[in-house]
């Protein structure tokens, strides 16, 4: 199977397991718009059946206050890597469902560290820290919570400031 058939075997299996879990799948992203990889964005309405898939035994975050939760299921391809980024709407949770998979995080360019996650593995992302998903040798997939900080704005993807990003976004 060559890399862009691999893609689509691991994007279709994720698809597959997200249904069979009962998620609502509300948005799609693969190889055309995310050379990295792809992410599915899951509905908020199916965040209790997220928790139960890919988050039993730990703690998660409860929307509160109005408060949104976003899931979803983030693809990183072998050798590839999304921009470093931070936000400031948005905190995140991650935890790693296939790898392992290299996390990088910081509070700026002169504290970032490298971190090789294996499956079941937790890493949180509070707002405003750098960090960066990074595929080693096989597909890795991370199971992704956006808490959003503010009720009132929900955060977007137009809410990634890019520190440095290796497809000229």
């Amino acid at each position: 199977m060559d890399g862009k058939q691999q893609k689509q075997f691991i994007y279709d299996r994720t698809q597959a397991e997200a249904r069979g879990f009962g998620l609502e799948i509300v948005q799609e992203h693969s190889s055309a718009d995310k050379p990295w990889g792809g992410y599915l964005r899951i509905a908020e309405s199916s965040l209790p059946r997220f928790y139960a898939a890919y988050w039993q035994g730990v703690d998660v975050p409860q929307p509160a206050g109005g408060q949104h939760l976003d899931p979803k299921i983030l693809i990183v391809a072998p050798g590839a890597r999304l921009s470093l980024q931070y936000h400031h709407r948005r905190s995140e949770h991650w935890r790693v469902l296939d790898g392992p998979v290299k996390i990088v995080k910081g509070d700026d360019g002169a504290t970032l560290q490298e971190i090789v996650s294996q499956p079941g593995d937790v890493v949180r992302i509070p707002q405003g820290q750098w960090h960066r998903l990074v595929g080693l040798d096989t597909w890795g997939r991370v199971a992704e919570i956006w808490e959003h900080t503010d009720a009132t704005q929900p955060t977007d993807e137009n809410d990634i400031v890019r520190v440095q990003d290796d497809y000229g976004r």
